[in-house]
């Protein structure tokens, strides 16, 4: 089912564009270069820019959602960056934008150097964020449905599945699949399910809950069956349930 997380990669594009071409627009202009045609296009790509971070700010806030449930631990501090990073490349678009139109209302060119540093930071936070955003698809898998962290989720799974064939007691088998080797739970949750990032699951936690969170990010049911959770659970159960 498509979802619209899926359209961030195209609203980007918009940014990712319009933020060097301003930037090209501008110090040709500075270079006494371009004459009026550069000067007409100038405000339409500030707008494109400024169209292009809004677009990419409201598909975005749909992928930190999908981050929240696919990046294991420490990882999450690379969703943390992205997102803090876009909120300041949006704020200093729309800065460059308002102080463009403060020099229009008075009746001066610009292509000032206030507003060339103002594009050479946007274009430097376009390439982080860019970068920043490929390791986010391409190493952790946000977004993405078989590669990445859930391909630990997938041989973790299957692990789980072999030692539950052989007779391995389920909660033993639910003790390794738990484990930040296993399925990778202990990297939010701690090693004794103590509460991590993620919440504490110590004594326990029913499918519903658990589906409700992973269905349709790290652990989705074609990876991690019912019977996968059985013996996970059967161990949490072993725990102490305590405070929290």
């Amino acid at each position: 089912m498509p979802h619209l997380s899926e359209l961030h990669g195209a609203a980007t594009h918009l940014a990712v564009v319009a933020v060097p071409v301003y930037l090209l627009i501008l110090l040709v202009r500075r270079a006494g270069r371009g004459g009026a045609s550069l000067a007409a296009a100038e405000p339409w790509v500030v707008g494109a820019a400024v169209a292009g971070v809004g677009l990419a700010g409201i598909t975005g806030l749909l992928v930190w959602g999908q981050a929240q449930t696919t990046l294991r631990g420490s990882s999450f501090r690379i969703g943390t960056i992205h997102f803090w990073l876009g909120i300041a490349l949006a704020v200093t678009i729309v800065a460059i934008a308002a102080w463009r139109r403060v020099r229009v209302a008075a009746d001066r060119h610009t292509h000032g150097p206030e507003l060339i540093a103002g594009g050479v930071l946007a274009l430097a936070a376009v390439l982080t964020q860019g970068y920043i955003g490929g390791r986010m698809t391409y190493n952790h898998g946000v977004g993405v449905d078989s590669a990445g962290q859930y391909a630990q989720s997938a041989s973790g799974a299957a692990r789980l599945d072999v030692a539950l064939a052989r007779g391995t007691d389920p909660a033993k088998a639910g003790s390794q699949a738990f484990s930040v080797s296993g399925l990778g739970c202990a990297s939010c949750h701690g090693d004794r399910a103590q509460g991590l990032r993620g919440p504490r699951l110590a004594g326990g936690v029913e499918l519903g809950d658990f589906r409700h969170v992973h269905a349709h990010g790290l652990f989705p049911p074609s990876v991690v069956t019912d019977a996968d959770f059985a013996a996970i659970d059967a161990w949490l159960r072993t725990l102490p349930r305590g405070r929290g």
